[in-house]
């Protein structure tokens, strides 16, 4: 579409993440040995395809969710497996990324639908700029909430 306007793109592509790496993903995110989270490791490289993205997205979804939580008793990140893989998440992205905006308040969602037309960074004085009408008054606290 882009190169119907003569605009110079590149096409970069990435392959997924390997086994190895999510478990270092899911290691990192929960502060714990690769061998300690094996388990959870099957079930999120399964369900998320190797998208580094979607993997990040799932894992804060179950904690979120309270699927995986830190187990004070324990003193470390529990989860019950069968739970993880009974979760009925699609392969896709935009599947959690709009339950996650969904969930955001009505307000933070304007604010978002207003900063999008701006294109993926809004600037400061803009947001300041439209909060002088009054349908955006609270547009720049909003955005800071997303």
């Amino acid at each position: 579409m882009l190169s119907q306007f003569n605009v110079m793109t590149s096409k970069i592509r990435l392959d997924g993440l390997t086994e190895c790496d999510v478990n270092s993903m899911v290691s990192d995110t929960f502060r714990t040995l690769p061998r300690l989270c094996q388990s959870l490791l099957q079930v999120v490289f399964r369900k998320t395809n190797d998208n580094p993205f979607f993997v990040l997205e799932f894992l804060q979804s179950l904690v979120n969710r309270g699927i995986v939580k830190f187990g004070l008793r324990e003193r470390h990140w529990i989860w019950d497996e069968a739970k993880v893989s009974d979760e009925n998440i699609t392969d896709n992205v935009l599947y959690l990324l709009s339950n996650k905006i969904n969930g955001l308040s009505e307000s933070t969602q304007t604010a978002l639908q207003c900063a999008s037309c701006f294109g993926i960074k809004v600037d400061k004085s803009i947001a300041q700029k439209l909060s002088g009408n009054s349908k955006y008054i609270n547009l720049p606290a909003a955005l800071d909430d997303a």
